[in-house]
């Protein structure tokens, strides 16, 4: 059913493996000890399930109808394709995207369409490029909020018109906003209040604690849709796995309890370093998307080429790593994200700039001899 997802097959490659981590688009994960695990705990509560369900609708600000947990937010996409697809529907895919966008909708049978989100309009949504890329048998408009690679955010009101084009269509918008919580977080409550979910009847949302708050290895995710939706949803994990671990709702649970603490480590651990990152970008001339938000952001060199090769040698050659641009649709330009310890950060651009001035030299070169 499912061939590889190319991108996350290369980031078990290099991922963890160089010094100067500049790829890793998530806050480092904190101790054990930061979520206040008690010795002796009962991780086997037969009511953490209800319990869990009840803490992600609550974050959400949403009614618990409307949510279930996920094994992370790739998992969470997993169950809205197959809740909301049958075999021939077309899913409408933004370019460029996350490549599990497009993986996991063909894994489910259906047809990818996509629409193009361009950077002279700095990877804006555009509503009416939407509704002209619309077929008869789309079924799903999928797109990442944060935007995956660039960064950019889509506002409410972009967001709602995306809405408004897929019901004119019996369809609906999901969106991937694992990263919409960067820069707010959460407020003195514990809510995030920024989830599409609330925007419009037939939005569906998958998302988690991951990134925004370097738990990742804790899968803590949701899906938030209507009603029908998430019971469609009940059936695609009890078909797959019976059920989540119940030592996993313990953990989840823990992690919403102190997600106030967890959100004041995120803001002093992104500090200032989005500034630093985009000054850099600046001083090396790229075409950079500047994101106003969240933990990182998509170059590009014109005419480059595909940088694959060139990313592969920096993380061998000089211990810096950052993602080929390849895996989004965009060979010749690379994601970069500042989730690095601030020293680690600096010492990782001084790297970079060796190798894209490297890179431009031989670029130039290419073309003196043609």
């Amino acid at each position: 059913m499912f061939g590889p997802t190319h991108y996350l097959l290369w980031a078990r490659r290099f991922f963890g493996q160089t010094r100067f981590d500049l790829a890793t688009s998530g806050i480092t994960a904190p101790p054990a000890s930061d979520l206040g695990f008690p010795s002796g705990a009962d991780l086997d509560d037969p009511c953490g399930w209800a319990r869990l369900r009840e803490a992600i609708a609550a974050h959400n600000a949403v009614d618990v109808g409307e949510a279930i947990a996920a094994l992370g937010t790739s998992h969470a996409l997993w169950m809205a394709y197959a809740s909301l697809l049958e075999p021939g529907d077309d899913v409408l895919v933004e370019d460029p995207t996350y490549e599990p966008l497009l993986s996991a909708a063909k894994g489910v049978g259906a047809h990818v369409v996509r629409f193009e989100r361009t950077r002279s309009e700095r990877f804006a949504l555009d509503p009416e490029r939407v509704a002209r890329a619309m077929t008869p048998r789309t079924r799903v408009i999928a797109i990442t909020n944060l935007h995956n690679p660039s960064g950019a955010r889509a506002d409410g009101d972009a967001l709602r018109a995306l809405a408004g084009v897929a019901a004119s269509r019996g369809a609906f918008l999901l969106v991937d906003e694992v990263y919409a919580a960067f820069d707010s977080f959460v407020d003195t409550h514990g809510v995030f209040q920024g989830s599409a979910r609330k925007l419009a009847p037939n939005v569906v949302t998958v998302s988690s604690l991951t990134k925004c708050y370097g738990l990742g290895t804790h899968r803590i995710g949701w899906l938030l849709g209507p009603r029908d939706v998430v019971q469609r949803a009940e059936h695609v994990v009890t078909a797959t796995c019976g059920m989540l671990p119940l030592s996993h709702s313990y953990i989840a649970l823990r992690a919403f309890a102190r997600i106030n603490d967890l959100a004041l480590r995120s803001r002093s651990l992104l500090a200032d370093k989005r500034v630093v990152v985009d000054a850099w970008a600046r001083a090396q001339r790229l075409d950079w998307s500047a994101p106003a938000e969240g933990i990182f952001g998509f170059a590009i060199i014109p005419g480059a080429g595909d940088l694959t090769a060139t990313i592969e040698a920096a993380a061998r050659d000089h211990e810096v790593l950052v993602v080929p641009g390849s895996f989004f649709g965009v060979p010749n330009g690379f994601r970069l994200a500042w989730s690095a310890p601030r020293e680690m950060l600096d010492e990782g651009l001084r790297r970079l700039t060796e190798v894209l001035r490297d890179a431009v030299a031989q670029l130039s070169r290419s073309e003196g001899q043609r």
